[in-house]
């Protein structure tokens, strides 16, 4: 799609107010689940679950304000990290494996996230993530897209079939046929739609996606009350404690996660036009820093810039700071009313899942054009094919199979992500090190 407003461009009347409603609700859309998930699996009450999705949408609010003004200053939404998630769930099964303590591992955790964000921070305080960023060319950005796709792709036909919803095991024929429905006017209104209804699609197949499962009776109410106002806390679950397997898988994660960063910068400037720099992409480390270590303070999962940002401005033309800007300080408010938030979390995951479908399979989109940049000789085919066949595998092996590694190892190999990156990163630039400096290849 053609883009309407450019990044510094400010977008006119309702368009402006439709396009922040837009920004506002995919960031929620992007927030709400993981602190369900992981309030559920850390064993915490209901209303600790409300106050852990406040302090989210905070820092997710937050630091997506300061690297709008300071950071890489795109308008790319801050959101708890996939792989947080992973690294914080599987933290949570190697404890439990232990006969260690859940309420201990929230303290570890706090720590382990603080030094996790001196790395982001030192590689943007030095400016050394534009050296990394060579590390990260067509091939390996290419892997890292399709690859975190693929891995996400379960828990998204999971959602669109109701699998989960409602505490449901088996497929809901409901839940599909809506889901259909839902699928259908999203694409409809990206692809037919005139003007502004082109542009807020996402919006309007949320709000209609809601009602309809209000008129059906399937939107529940919250079960406890939670406070009107309430200031989020410091260090909420207690003192940060050290935990040397906890916070090398921080550190670790961390790491890893500057692919996403990486990517994320990448992908957004493509889909903005504008110009990546050394400048956009030590300055987001910094400020991605800044927003980790705010997840250890506030005890929430690790924010990452989400590539699905990209997607939103392909399919919406709109790329404008200032719709996002508003979004975010939305965002970061409603982090002071839990009362609010825990309404706002009543949005159905079909829903979600099925409206941001046609946004995740863009970023799978993104993934294929990086391929296409390439020679595709055979041995771009044997680097892509080794590490996305290698990477996919391993999302089939069952987690208690690496049990019997330390657990660091056990994270790594049981996520088919990070062994697919890692992968890439050696054949391209060791194994297969190539003589070509054309841009093409390392």
């Amino acid at each position: 799609m053609q883009l309407k407003y450019r990044l510094d461009e400010i977008p006119k009347g309702s368009t402006l107010v439709l396009s922040s409603i837009q920004w506002f609700v995919f960031t929620l859309a992007n927030v709400i689940t993981i602190p369900i998930v992981l309030g559920q699996a850390f064993g915490l009450s209901q209303g600790d679950i409300a106050l852990y999705m406040e302090r989210g949408f905070f820092v997710a609010g937050f630091v997506g304000l300061l690297q709008a003004f300071i950071g890489h200053r795109y308008s790319i939404i801050e959101g708890p990290a996939g792989m947080w998630w992973g690294v914080f769930l599987v933290l949570i099964q190697v404890t439990k494996d232990e006969g260690g303590s859940l309420p201990m591992l929230l303290r570890e955790i706090e720590f382990g996230l603080l030094i996790a964000a001196a790395v982001f921070v030192l590689l943007g305080a030095f400016g050394w993530l534009g050296v990394i960023h060579k590390l990260f060319t067509p091939i390996v950005s290419g892997t890292y897209l399709v690859l975190i796709i693929l891995q996400v792709s379960k828990s998204i036909i999971d959602g669109i079939l109701g699998i989960g919803f409602h505490n449901r095991s088996t497929v809901s024929p409901e839940i599909i046929l809506l889901s259909i429905v839902l699928v259908a006017l999203t694409l409809w209104l990206m692809f037919k739609g005139k003007g502004i209804i082109q542009s807020i699609a996402v919006l309007i197949g949320l709000v209609v996606g809601w009602a309809l499962y209000a008129a059906l009776g399937l939107v529940e109410a919250p079960q406890t009350k939670a406070p009107a106002f309430h200031l989020p806390n410091l260090f909420p679950f207690g003192p940060p404690k050290f935990h040397l397997g906890v916070t090398i898988t921080c550190v670790l994660t961390a790491i890893i996660l500057l692919s996403n960063l990486i990517a994320s910068i990448q992908v957004f400037s493509d889909a903005a036009q504008e110009k990546a720099g050394n400048r956009e992409y030590n300055r987001g480390s910094l400020v991605t820093g800044i927003g980790t270590a705010l997840a250890g303070i506030f005890g929430t999962a690790g924010m990452v810039p989400l590539t699905g940002s990209a997607s939103l401005v392909s399919l919406t033309g709109i790329a404008s700071r200032l719709p996002f800007v508003i979004a975010s300080a939305g965002v970061a408010l409603l982090g002071f009313f839990p009362v609010i938030g825990q309404w706002v979390a009543t949005l159905p995951a079909p829903v979600g899942y099925a409206v941001l479908f046609p946004v995740f399979g863009q970023m799978f989109g993104f993934g294929l054009q990086n391929y296409k940049r390439l020679a595709l000789n055979q041995r771009d085919i044997v680097i892509i094919a080794l590490s996305v066949v290698t990477g996919v595998g391993i999302f089939f092996v069952p987690a208690t199979a690496w049990l019997g590694l330390p657990p660091v190892l056990s994270y790594i190999l049981d996520n088919g992500l990070i062994v697919g990156i890692i992968l890439s990163l050696i054949f391209e630039h060791v194994i297969f090190r190539s003589r070509n400096k054309s841009g093409q290849s390392s």
